[in-house]
């Protein structure tokens, strides 16, 4: 059965000159930790995949086994294993040292492979001859997470990606406590780097993010694990994306803890009580931005142009600008 697209509202203008050229449609929402809706455009309802938003959510059964402490991860590792990291070296050494410090070795990854996504690291592995490798794909982070899981629980890693795996009904579990949902009110799909991707309505996900951000509404076991990994991607937040990319520069400006996802998905949540959701319905990633920080900007004071994106032609020249559209 085939699910028609939930009702959305303009959020994003692509300028060219003086006139709109494109414009992206999606939806947004605010909320409280308790689930109460501060605010919507569109249809608040309406299911997404969380993509790698869910990321700080995939981490909770790790930090809720006692595997961070049992093997000493520092905080700049349980902020890469809630990265979409651009495969800068110290991502990359991050991560090393989560599955050294598991027993493991890159060789257990099944994240799969694509160039890092900063281009200066991506030449650099190109010139020197090497083909890329799961350990600098972006989800790499994730993957040696439930792999440190697999290695404290004795589980066969094997199998780690499959939805019926015991690392996968864990965080099923968890994202299911964090935004106040059943599992069977859960769908799945699966995500490009091979484990499953979930399916929540969209104002599920910013009271999520309230809740991470805060402890709230959460039992005191996973507001305590929450609140550990709120910690960890905030006082390291390059760790969580990279040089250049919207979540590091976003948490390095403001108290919130971010992370945004494929397809146009972002959420984050604020300390003083509140959680952003939002999805860009054609999925476009140039309008992630602009979008979100158009849906910020009555909450947290960030610099003048911090959300438009230029647009240049091929002599640099600046030729337009996408941003948030107010109608």
């Amino acid at each position: 059965m085939k699910i028609s697209l939930p009702e959305d509202a303009p959020l994003v203008a692509v300028w060219r000159g003086d006139f709109i050229e494109s414009l992206h449609r999606g939806r947004v929402v605010v909320c409280d930790p308790a689930g109460k809706i501060l605010d919507a455009a569109g249809d608040p309802e309406g299911h997404i995949y969380l993509r790698s938003s869910a990321k700080p959510f995939q981490a909770l059964p790790l930090m809720l086994s006692g595997a961070v402490d049992e093997f000493g991860f520092t905080g700049e590792e349980i902020a890469v294993v809630c990265a979409s990291h651009n495969g800068e070296e110290r991502h990359l050494a991050a991560i090393r040292a989560i599955l050294q410090k598991s027993g493991l070795d890159e060789g257990a990854l099944q994240s799969g492979a694509h160039p890092p996504l900063y281009a200066p690291a991506a030449a650099r592995l190109a010139k020197s001859g090497e083909e890329p490798r799961p350990i600098h794909g972006n989800c790499s982070g994730k993957h040696a997470g439930m792999l440190a899981l697999c290695a404290y629980e004795d589980w066969d890693p094997a199998g780690y990606r499959s939805p019926d795996h015991p690392v996968q009904r864990r965080i099923r579990q968890a994202i299911s406590e964090v935004c106040g949902l059943s599992p069977d009110d859960i769908k799945i799909a699966g995500d490009n780097c091979g484990v499953p991707t979930f399916a929540v309505p969209l104002a599920n996900l910013a009271a999520g993010f309230a809740r991470l951000a805060t402890g709230e509404e959460l039992s005191d076991e996973l507001a305590g694990a929450a609140l550990r990994i709120r910690d960890a991607m905030r006082q390291h937040p390059y760790m969580v994306a990279g040089t250049d990319r919207f979540d590091t520069d976003l948490m390095q400006r403001t108290d919130l803890v971010t992370k945004s996802g494929a397809e146009g998905v972002f959420a984050a949540g604020s300390p003083e009580g509140w959680g952003v959701a939002l999805k860009i319905s054609d999925g476009a990633s140039r309008a992630v931005r602009p979008a979100a920080v158009a849906a910020l900007a009555n909450r947290v004071k960030l610099p003048d142009g911090f959300g438009s994106v230029t647009v240049r032609n091929l002599h640099g020249e600046e030729v337009g600008e996408v941003a948030g559209y107010s109608g």
